[in-house]
């Protein structure tokens, strides 16, 4: 920051012809060199009062940034002899005679310095507002609201050579509230925890009448003042408020959205204020280049503010979207509800120890906040394709159908049933033959009717048999041979014809050696991957949500090939979608709200998936990652190396 005035340098040769008693009576910023050599850079800027030797000799020598610091006064005693030149050198702004009147010098010396302050003035507006233009850039960009609003206070602190800053906000109901700061003397800069501030604060006041307020000193602010400064932040940090600027923060519309509050503008920005001697000497009024640049900022971190609000509006909006599309998916599948959002906070926690981890192979893994986001979003809508799969092969719990496994029971009752009467017949016929005896007829009736009681046993083991293999597995596991003998099983039905207990369609499902899905079925629900991605690419992602279609696209993949529905090898398949796959299939067999099988204890859980990655199914380092860092433990924090 440059001095608040110019200094007054009266060189020696003209100094004996200047009442200097005067000048010093009416301005303490006049200074005298005796050499031209003693002119020194950290004084600027300054206002040299020079023969016209001295000056052509002086402005042929400085360069571009002390040309912006100088002006310069002429004291000669023939000023029509002055070389034309040097009269049109923009640094040039007075010329004095000898015999010209103290006062006349005095006044011409004080034009001359404010049109040199002003020149300063306006290089410094100008080159501040290109700063504020730069920075509008690097506010448009930036979408979290704290990070924004820290951004500002560091730019308007510096900006203005503020040595303390805060910001209020507004929320929707217009209530003010003070959220963030800055000091640089008392290395304060936290979140305060929206404190509502009153309307009868400095803040409050240009909150509600969108005036700015610039005070000189914060400790005697006039008693009719509509507003009062609160010395308690000032005692707790041992602190001294003097000057203060507080603007509005508008939006595009106008409305006042919050308020920056900049505190001690510094003689040197650069400078701690430790002693009440720094608050006296360093601490300066802001002067209206301050307020100018105030507002310029204000200006933009008001639309940005406002812009980050909106975004954050839209985020959530969408996030409600998302989470309403989820649960209407799972409405279908009340089975596995819960499922989505369990595998997209297991996946977002994978990603953070990824990025975290010192794993050679995942070193060059780093993901950014939004690509967090877009594996959260794909996985969220990583099974919203089920809205394509008709639902009876969506809910199916076991191998077979609940009405083809109230088929088969009903009949095995028309087996007893058929069994029975055949028995009975045979029991008459006997009794309608005259040629047996009365002791061979009842040998032959108890014949009959232990051949009954063995079948009906026989039925009664092979329906427990049917019920035990209608249960899936949760890995692959040997057929029930008595299978083969209840297929191969004949009754008679009421023509007598031989009718089977178990059909080949019944028997084939039940020989299933894992699930519950036939393999027609198993390509049905194969294809929700499909209708995933099909209805995810008709949505108009944001470049920062580009890939999502994708990555949800891939998480059945397996990298050896095996996995659907493309059958991607390890190369082809997103990183993301591999942290993906190893989420959904823990959830799957975690989850208690299956239908088709108990959850499996987490151990074992681990164990199925570590043998995935030995198989080459799933990435080994990255279920290391998973494991190591808990991220299935959604109670704990995921932990990394990195």
């Amino acid at each position: 920051m440059g001095r608040p005035q110019s200094s007054l340098w009266i060189a020696s040769e003209a100094r004996g012809q200047i009442d200097l008693s005067l000048l010093y009576k009416e301005s303490d910023l006049s200074q005298e060199f005796h050499s031209l050599d003693a002119i020194d850079p950290l004084s600027l800027p300054a206002l040299l009062v020079l023969t016209p030797q001295q000056a052509q000799r002086i402005l042929a020598d400085l360069d571009a940034r002390e040309r912006s610091e100088f002006g310069v006064v002429l004291w000669t005693d023939d000023p029509n002899c002055l070389h034309e030149a040097l009269l049109e050198d923009p640094l040039v702004s007075g010329v004095l005679v000898p015999g010209t009147s103290p006062q006349l010098v005095c006044a011409t010396l004080r034009t001359a310095q404010s049109v040199l302050e002003h020149r300063n003035d306006q290089d410094r507006v100008t080159g501040t507002l290109e700063k504020v233009l730069e920075i509008s850039h690097a506010l448009a960009s930036e979408k979290d609201l704290d990070s924004l609003l820290d951004l500002v206070l560091s730019h308007a602190r510096k900006l203005t050579g503020a040595d303390g800053a805060s910001i209020y906000t507004r929320d929707d109901k217009g209530k003010l509230y003070f959220r963030l700061w800055q000091n640089a003397s008392t290395d304060a800069r936290a979140s305060a925890q929206m404190t509502l501030v009153g309307k009868y604060s400095i803040a409050g006041y240009v909150a509600s009448t969108g005036e700015l307020v610039n005070i000189e000193d914060a400790y005697n602010i006039p008693e009719d003042m509509p507003y009062t400064f609160n010395p308690a932040s000032d005692r707790s940090l041992n602190y001294r408020t003097r000057s203060m600027l507080t603007v509005p923060m508008t939006n595009k519309d106008g409305d006042v959205v919050g308020v920056l509050q900049l505190i001690n503008r510094k003689l040197d920005y650069q400078q701690r204020l430790s002693t009440a001697d720094d608050f006296h000497k360093q601490v300066l009024p802001f002067d209206s280049v301050s307020t100018q640049i105030a507002l310029a900022l204000a200006g933009q971190a008001g639309v940005a503010l406002e812009n980050s609000i909106l975004y954050a509006d839209i985020e959530r909006l969408f996030e409600g979207f998302i989470r309403a599309s989820v649960q209407a998916i799972e409405a279908r599948d009340p089975t596995t509800a819960g499922h989505s959002f369990r595998v997209a906070e297991f996946t977002e926690r994978l990603g953070k120890a990824v990025d975290q981890s010192d794993l050679h192979s995942v070193r060059a893994v780093q993901f950014s906040r939004d690509q967090l986001k877009e594996i959260r979003y794909a996985a969220l809508l990583h099974d919203f394709g089920k809205v394509g799969v008709r639902e009876n092969v969506l809910v199916k719990a076991n191998k077979l159908y609940p009405e083809q496994l109230a088929l088969i029971e009903q009949r095995f009752r028309y087996a007893r049933t058929s069994l029975s009467r055949q028995a009975y017949r045979e029991i008459l016929d006997l009794y309608e033959a005259s040629s047996l005896s009365a002791d061979e007829l009842r040998g032959r009736r108890k014949e009959i009717e232990r051949m009954l009681a063995y079948e009906d046993q026989r039925l009664a083991g092979f329906l427990e048999t049917i019920l035990r293999a209608n249960q899936p597995n949760v890995v692959h596991g040997e057929a029930d041979h008595d299978l083969g003998s209840i297929v191969a099983y004949r009754f008679p039905d009421h023509d007598g014809n031989a009718v089977p207990l178990l059909e080949e369609f019944e028997f084939s499902s039940l020989v299933l050696s894992k699930g519950s899905l036939s393999p027609e079925e198993r390509e049905q629900i194969e294809s929700h991957v499909s209708h995933t991605f099909e209805f995810l690419r008709l949505i108009p992602w944001t470049r920062n949500l580009a890939s999502l279609p994708d990555i949800a696209y891939a998480h059945h993949e397996k990298l050896d090939g095996t996995g659907y529905p493309r059958g991607l090898n390890a190369g082809e398949i997103p990183v993301q979608s591999k942290m993906m796959a190893i989420a959904d299939i823990y959830d799957a067999l975690t989850a208690p709200d299956r239908p088709y099988k108990k959850a499996v204890p987490l151990e074992q859980a681990l164990d199925i998936l570590g043998e995935e990655s030995r198989s080459g199914k799933v990435d080994a380092d990255l279920f290391r990652i998973f494991v190591e860092s808990r991220a299935f433990d959604i109670g704990a924090a995921p932990t990394g190396g990195r």
